[in-house]
């Protein structure tokens, strides 16, 4: 009866050892995720505390937190949390440098049933407020602009484009700002015309794309004159960047399929190899294989060191014509690959592109 009794003990303190060792702490947060709102780029670094409890019976232990960023530190409770105790995972955000929107995720690594467990911080940054002289990086002097590039994007010929440019005023006296000869395409009103000191202006950009004979990349510069100072203004030259495309949108179904077709018959120019500041001579062939007269509106290239010679008319329907051109080789030695692009009247293929090569040697 005794041996029982003894028995009887040893299996009931065995199995309390086993119910032990197989029940594993319970991490308990408030919350996993944390809305910092919107923070100032200037405040540099923000921080939150993710609290939680060890709900379960044994001792809680964490044994690594990692961010998903360089952006995000944290750091945490390191000693063993008892039964109902409570610990905090400290998460430091570095908004500096970082404009936006961002959301962050924390990976906590412990000895629970939940292994591992994910936090997350989100929120998004302003940016902080731009100096003078990065708000407006280009510097006339008296006057300072954003850049000294006015791009008018792609315009349909026919068309009119306005664009809206700021002006400051960095001087400490009240500026007037007017502009030279204007080409008859491009209009320039300021508001207002007379600045005063630490104040900004805008100029007012108008494109009539109809008021010119040319197509596709134009750059047209223009002289910003503060002052009447004519002479003093000379370098203050902004450039008005235009790519001017046919309007295809409004053709019939019909007139589309008596339109012109421009097809190269030549897919590639070799031109061999030029002395350095040499020239040479190529060409290539373009026929119509549409229904009505093609033209080119317009050959141009990246490099400024190709010349053309445009079609004196079009290209009638089912002819060719060879067009020739004139490369210029630099200085610089070596292998040399250019594109010819070229603008035509045909809706399917109003843009077509030609590579050229030649080797410029001593």
């Amino acid at each position: 009866m005794f041996r029982s009794i003894l028995f009887s003990l040893f299996l009931c303190s065995v199995m309390t050892g086993f119910s032990q060792i197989r029940e594993k702490p319970v991490i308990s947060f408030a919350t996993r995720i944390y809305d910092f709102g919107t923070i100032r780029e200037e405040v540099g670094k923000v921080s939150h505390d993710f609290v939680f409890i060890n709900t379960g019976k044994t001792p809680l232990v964490i044994q690594q937190v990692t961010a998903s960023c360089g952006c995000t530190t944290p750091s945490w409770t390191k000693q063993p949390i008892a039964p109902g105790a409570q610990g905090k995972i400290a998460v430091v955000y570095t908004a500096t440098g970082r404009p936006g929107i961002f959301t962050k995720t924390i990976t906590v690594t412990n000895n629970s049933e939940e292994n591992p467990v994910q936090l997350t911080i989100h929120g998004s940054v302003t940016p902080k407020p731009l100096s003078q002289s990065q708000a407006f990086p280009v510097d006339f002097g008296t006057v300072r602009l954003k850049s000294t590039l006015i791009p008018i994007g792609n315009i349909r010929k026919g068309t009119i484009k306005s664009i809206v440019v700021p002006v400051l005023n960095a001087s400490n006296t009240n500026i007037t700002l007017s502009f030279g000869s204007l080409p008859p395409h491009i209009t320039v009103t300021t508001q207002p015309t007379t600045l005063a000191p630490g104040k900004e202006s805008l100029l007012k950009i108008s494109y009539n794309s109809a008021l010119t004979d040319d197509w596709a990349f134009r750059n047209d510069p223009i002289n910003l004159i503060v002052n009447s100072d004519t002479k003093g203004s000379k370098k203050n030259v902004l450039h008005i960047a235009a790519f001017i495309s046919e309007d295809f949108s409004k053709l019939t179904p019909i007139q589309k399929r008596v339109a012109p077709t421009a097809t190269l018959l030549t897919k590639e120019v070799k031109l061999g190899k030029a002395k350095t500041n040499g020239t040479l001579t190529g060409s290539f062939a373009i026929k119509n294989t549409g229904n009505s007269p093609l033209l080119i509106r317009k050959i141009f290239s990246d490099c400024n060191c190709i010349s053309y010679q445009l079609p004196k008319a079009g290209i009638a329907s089912g002819q060719t014509d060879n067009i020739r051109f004139v490369i210029k080789a630099g200085k610089l030695t070596g292998l040399k690959i250019e594109n010819i692009n070229l603008l035509t009247n045909s809706p399917s293929t109003t843009d077509l592109q030609l590579p050229i090569s030649w080797e410029t040697v001593r």
